[in-house]
């Protein structure tokens, strides 16, 4: 791994080549601190998972190596407030210095390897496995109660975790007033231990950093009022810097901590671990047996087994299931880096409902309600904690860092992250097919990714509103003004529209149409033809063609006169005399407007009639928003997209004409009514 060091002939001084700062000295008891076993641990536990998928040279940043340099970062600071504090005649004892340092030099001696994804496996934080580790019977408790005793070990373990600092042992232990400074140096908005691996954690990813940590600390001081209370302050002139800090941790979280292999590869991991617990005997080969006793007991690992669980473990233990392991989806997921190349990206407005509905009209005697070809991933962090203030020295006045750059830091702003992706090759272990059967397949399933992966439309967003899910239109239209929107007006009016269409359903099969609406509004009627053809695969209003004209009456060869004006694509003679679908559409418009930008939000109940089965009929709910604006303020359509996945994930994104939707709703009820009556299905209606 990375962390490189020499003992001196002394035996008590460490020299450490660090690629951030260069050479450090380390001096004992410190020295032998590192040397214990549970440290030395660290250097097996990568700092950042799966991440390093994605960087590669993330395989190299180590967690000791991580932990050394905060204990340094420590250090320059405790030295630089040392000088701060002189003016105030107050002094930093060596106790207290001792501490903090120990504190720094152990806060992550209680990771486990994939770095938080270990917690999840066995449903124990990192700071009470520290906990442990520190006060139980371990090589560095027995160090640390030598040096400082029990009283002052626990100090140190409070000052990581949420621990009762003094029990009856320690009552006469005196609580230093400079405590809690300390502790905001261990873990606060500005701390040791961020400054070090935002740094080093871009180093080795090979992205670059603007954060100069001797900048930081210079701007660093400290406030003392009447009470003896401290309070960490930075000057203003530090303020670029504390930005520089805040952009690259949002930065890192977005691109690095939270990264696609990370998503991904955490919830592989999950269900390498489930499904090997439920399959043991799957495996023709040995296993690590720490691998073993996290599988299939993860929430009772014991202190002494969790010491010896490292990276390598698992590493090696996947090396042995994708070569010797009999069952099928526990052999593919271990080839991690495979499984990372066959999960395909899809885009946000994508609901994972949508895909298994897909994949049902694919495979039709296949459940894919527990599929794990769809991955999710979201993710929700708060950028600036409040509560943690990290206060700004105007020499005037001290302000909140949230004030000091309003421009930048909100208090109430999150970085959220939602991801969704597929994998076609885990469909086919599902499926239990071998690569011959799944071959005829393929095609349809990428088919059905690239539709799924369209955009919005440019002018409107349409959804289904399934009946089964009793998904209220009012709840809808209170989502949005529960959100700032404002109701400036509100209409009503029915929709009448016979389809037409030639023989062989030339207009269906290409996704267009051919209609003639009745129009009732106000008690008034009137009649317009439309005519909608795609000149793309998928309808997309900017790639499609759609006139509209008026009729004085709803006659068939009116329509086919004035259509052949505007030179259609379709041959007008071949359309037949009679409609093939009726739709009457009830529709609710209401007009909101927010920031001066209005979109006029329709709801609509449709019933169909197709007059080719037998008048066949069928019904079902829209919702649609169209931006009544110029091009720039259809902008306001991924805010609307996003609030309404967000409050209703199961909204369905409807891509289909109403022509196309009527034909599809009144084939699936015929069929359906005829199943209930026993009917032969070779009489059935094709769909």
């Amino acid at each position: 791994m990375a962390f490189n060091y020499t003992l001196k002939d002394d035996g008590k001084t460490m020299e450490v080549q660090d690629p951030i700062y260069g050479k450090i000295e380390i001096h004992t008891p410190f020295t032998e601190i590192i040397l214990t076993k549970e440290m030395q641990r660290l250097n097996e536990i990568t700092q950042t998972g799966f991440s390093a998928y994605d960087y590669p040279g993330l395989k190299n940043n180590e967690r000791l190596s991580h932990s050394v340099g905060a204990f340094y970062v420590m250090s320059q600071i405790i030295e630089h407030l040392e000088k701060e504090l002189k003016r105030y005649d107050i002094f930093i004892s060596k106790d207290d210095k001792d501490m903090a340092l120990c504190s720094m030099l152990l806060h992550d001696i209680g990771h486990g390897p994939f770095s938080h994804s270990f917690e999840k496996v066995t449903k124990y934080s990192h700071e009470k496995r520290t906990t442990d580790i520190l006060l139980g019977d371990t090589e560095v408790n027995h160090l640390l109660t030598s040096i400082y005793g029990k009283a002052k070990l626990k100090r140190i373990a409070s000052y990581i975790a949420e621990i009762d600092e003094y029990g009856d042992e320690e009552k006469n232990e005196t609580k230093s007033s400079f405590t809690k400074l300390l502790k905001s140096l261990i873990s606060h908005q500005l701390d040791a231990d961020r400054l070090d691996y935002l740094v080093r954690d871009s180093y080795h990813a090979g992205l670059p950093s603007a954060i100069n940590y001797k900048n930081v600390i210079q701007s660093l001081g400290v406030s003392v009022n009447s009470n003896q209370e401290y309070e960490l302050l930075v000057d203003r002139k530090g303020l670029t810097s504390i930005e520089t800090i805040l952009i690259e941790r949002f930065q890192r979280y977005r691109d690095v901590y939270l990264s696609r292999s990370d998503g991904i590869l955490e919830q592989v991991f999950l269900k390498i671990l489930d499904i090997y617990k439920k399959h043991p005997d799957s495996v023709d080969a040995e296993l690590p047996e720490k691998f073993k006793k996290v599988a299939i007991n993860p929430e009772n690992i014991s202190l002494e087994d969790f010491i010896q669980i490292t990276d390598k473990n698992f590493n090696d233990a996947m090396d042995v299931l994708k070569e010797y392991s009999t069952e099928p989806m526990l052999k593919y997921l271990s080839n991690m880096q495979q499984v990372l190349n066959d999960y395909q990206d899809l885009e946000n407005n994508v609901n994972p409902e949508s895909i298994k509905q897909n994949l049902k009209h694919i495979f039709p005697n296949h459940d894919f309600s527990d599929t794990f070809s769809i991955v999710a991933f979201h993710s929700k962090n708060k950028l600036y904690k409040k509560e943690e203030s990290l206060r700004i020295n105007y020499g005037y006045a001290h302000k909140d860092l949230s004030e000091a750059t309003p421009h930048l830091i909100r208090t109430d702003e999150y970085l959220e992250k939602n991801e969704l992706y597929f994998n076609p090759e885990i469909v086919r272990i599902e499926l239990k097919m071998n690569e011959k059967e799944f071959e005829p397949y393929r095609e349809e399933i990428k088919n059905m990714i690239n539709e799924l992966n369209k955009k919005p439309e440019e002018f409107e967003l349409k959804y289904v509103i399934d009946e089964n899910q009793q998904l209220a239109q009012d709840k809808i239209l209170e989502a949005l003004l529960t959100d700032g929107y404002e109701k400036v007006k509100t209409k009503s009016k029915e929709n009448n529209d016979e389809y037409y269409d030639t023989k062989d359903l030339s207009l269906l099969t290409r996704g267009g149409s051919l209609r003639i609406r009745r129009l009732t509004q106000d008690g008034n009627q009137k009649y317009k033809a439309t005519y909608k053809m795609p000149t793309t695969v998928g309808e997309v209003y900017s790639s499609r063609q759609e006139i509209e004209l008026d009729l004085q009456t709803n006659s068939i060869e009116e329509l086919k006169e004035k259509m052949r004006e505007v030179n259609v694509e379709v041959n007008l003679d071949e359309v037949l005399p009679n409609p093939l679908l009726n739709s009457v559409t009830q529709r609710q418009d209401f007009v909101l407007e927010k920031n001066g930008v209005q979109v006029c939000l329709s709801f609509d109940n449709t019933k169909y009639t197709n007059h080719t089965i037998k008048e066949q009929k069928a019904e079902d709910s829209m919702v649609e928003i169209e931006a009544l604006g110029n091009v720039e303020d259809r902008v306001i359509l991924n805010e609307i997209n996003n609030i309404l996945q967000k409050k209703f994930p199961t909204l369905k994104t409807n891509k289909q004409s109403k022509y196309e939707r009527g034909i599809r709703k009144t084939r699936e009820k015929a069929i359906e009514e005829k199943h209930k009556n026993n009917l032969d299905s070779q009489d059935d209606p094709e769909l």
